[in-house]
């Protein structure tokens, strides 16, 4: 099987729980705080997420994942899946002595258990490995380099490399007890059809190391297995992770209603607020060719400064009225503007910091809700700003492209927290010799 191919599902299987990684701690989580990346330039209207040309001026935000706490230049383990270099990663220069194996103990022995919830040596040596694998890869791709194997501190200053292995594979396998417990207390099961639901999910993801045409074979489906082997996790433990993380996304509908509908606005809003979000939109008038990046001649740049002060001035005239202020500024904006990105977003950016340009970023951050700017000049022309509330319903943009409406965001963070607190509150006991 091509080794990036596994690599690549290594890397996924938490996917399986999809809002559980996130909620307790990973290697990521342990690491070394790296150096943030520079923020996304705006998007002058380019398919969000996508830039067409090489300089094309990005005025839109870029969006990012906002659970994630890993430094920007590592590999997210709920979701990379490529090395970021051409062809096989190399090997790290020292690799820590894997132990004793999976044979060391019998599949079944309980290692521990979690308010009375046991936990088998397959589950718990299933997740040692994993991390195991995902520290080596990280060697191997740069984002480290092993000292004094498992007794280094390689990972993060405050752990050795052997306990943040420890830790996070407790806390990931305590995020899917949690999770189940959860299902318990709301009384939400996957109903009648849970099994088929499994199923395919079995067959999505062998498919997915097979050919990927959306069709499982016969052949597929026993390569995947084997894999699961490989990795020391058997048929029976993967349903059980891709049963819970169908369980989470049947709890949040149980709780907030399909996408968090039902989540209340000033909830929403909170929580935006908690993120540092802010909601802008603005007319630009570029000085620069969108297609080469290069300044336009003086005459063009003189003739689009004109224009913004015109504009500003037909805007300052009712910026009182905050209905009038802002029914103007769509009018002009639609009539004007040279972000394309509005087409996308009538309703204006909803982004954190270090997503758009700094010029941007900090006059809507001077500015209070429905404040309009002077017109400000960035590298790529001249912008009236309007700053706007926060809509519970806006589309949350990051700088790695991704995206999500933050009621949704907000349910998952509120129910992430439930997670948390069941996980801090457990009773765990480990057995002797673990």
């Amino acid at each position: 099987m091509d080794k990036k191919k596994c690599m690549a599902l290594l890397l996924c299987l938490c996917l399986t729980a999809g809002l559980l990684t996130g909620c307790g701690g990973s290697i990521g989580q342990y690491e070394d705080e790296a150096e943030q990346a520079e923020p996304a330039e705006p998007d002058d209207g380019a398919e969000q997420a996508e830039q067409t040309e090489p300089d094309e001026p990005d005025d839109e935000a870029a969006p990012e994942d906002e659970a994630d706490d890993s430094p920007a230049d590592v590999p997210d383990l709920a979701g990379e899946d490529a090395s970021p270099t051409d062809g096989e990663p190399a090997e790290p220069s020292v690799t820590p002595d894997p132990g004793l194996g999976a044979e060391a103990y019998d599949a079944d022995t309980v290692v521990a258990t979690f308010n009375g919830r046991d936990v088998s040596w397959k589950t718990y040596y299933y997740w040692l490995k994993y991390y195991v694998d995902y520290s080596d890869y990280l060697a191997a791709v740069g984002a480290f380099s092993y000292t004094d194997g498992w007794d280094g501190c390689d990972i993060s200053p405050d752990h050795t490399n052997a306990e943040v292995v420890r830790l996070s594979a407790w806390d990931n396998l305590a995020q899917y007890l949690a999770a189940d417990e959860l299902a318990e207390q709301l009384d939400v099961s996957l109903g009648e059809d849970g099994d088929e639901q499994v199923q395919a999910a079995f067959e999505r993801d062998a498919d997915s190391m097979g050919d990927g045409d959306g069709e499982c074979t016969d052949e597929e489906a026993a390569a995947f297995e084997d894999y699961l082997g490989e990795q020391f996790l058997d048929r029976e433990t993967y349903e059980q992770m891709v049963r819970t993380g169908l369980l989470m996304d049947a709890c949040l509908v149980s709780l907030y209603g399909e996408d968090g509908a039902d989540l209340p606005d000033e909830q929403a809003v909170a929580y935006g607020e908690e993120q540092g979000l802010m909601q802008a939109k603005h007319i630009l008038l570029m000085t620069v060719d969108s297609a080469t990046g290069e300044e336009l001649d003086e005459e063009q740049v003189q003739a689009k400064e004109e224009k913004i002060n015109e504009l500003y001035e037909q805007l300052s005239a009712v910026q009182e009225d905050h209905e009038a202020l802002e029914a103007l500024f769509d009018q002009l904006m639609e009539e004007n503007t040279e972000d394309g990105g509005v087409d996308a977003f009538p309703d204006g950016y909803l982004f954190g910091e270090g997503v758009m340009v700094t010029a941007f970023e900090d006059t809507a951050r001077s500015l209070e809700e429905y404040g309009l700017s002077e017109p400000v000049q960035s590298d790529y022309g001249w912008h009236i700003i309007l700053r706007l509330p926060i809509d519970p319903d806006g589309t949350v943009m990051t700088a790695t492209g991704q995206t999500s409406s933050l009621r949704t965001a907000a349910a998952s963070s509120d129910m992430l927290a439930r997670l948390t607190e069941t996980i801090d509150a457990a009773e765990v006991e480990w057995k002797d010799g673990f």
